[in-house]
């Protein structure tokens, strides 16, 4: 019984991702603006989260981290980690028209918790 207790809990933990194996892969959908990374991540914070308040259960704050100021920060919920990544993660990168926006998921969520993220997304294109 112990062993297969173990196995259980093994194969429970295998199927468990980090923040970066998350982003080590493709984003789930990006876009380009002409906003500076400045503007557009201003832009985002409030209507991510209107829009995710909107439909989630539990509201939530969003806040910017910053990778290189003024060049690239990710976008994350002020809520916890979800087996060690961020339920999603809003990249914002300068580029030299303006800058690119690129959505992670971190593990599968529910179809109206994506959309809302896609919506705040597009209220700041």
């Amino acid at each position: 019984m112990r062993k297969i207790l173990f196995l259980l809990a093994v194969a429970s933990l295998s199927g468990c991702q980090t923040d970066a194996q998350v982003r080590s892969k493709p984003p789930l959908v990006s876009y380009t603006t002409g906003k500076s990374a400045d503007s557009a991540v201003t832009c985002l914070i409030p209507a991510l989260a209107h829009s995710w308040n909107a439909v989630a259960i539990q509201n939530s704050r969003f806040v910017a981290q910053t990778i290189s100021p003024s060049n690239e920060y990710d976008i994350v919920s002020s809520g916890n980690m979800i087996n060690g990544h961020w339920p999603f993660t809003v990249n914002v990168k300068s580029s030299e028209s303006g800058s690119k926006i690129s959505l992670f998921q971190g593990q599968m969520m529910l179809p109206s918790l994506t959309q809302a993220m896609q919506d705040g997304i597009s209220a700041c294109l």
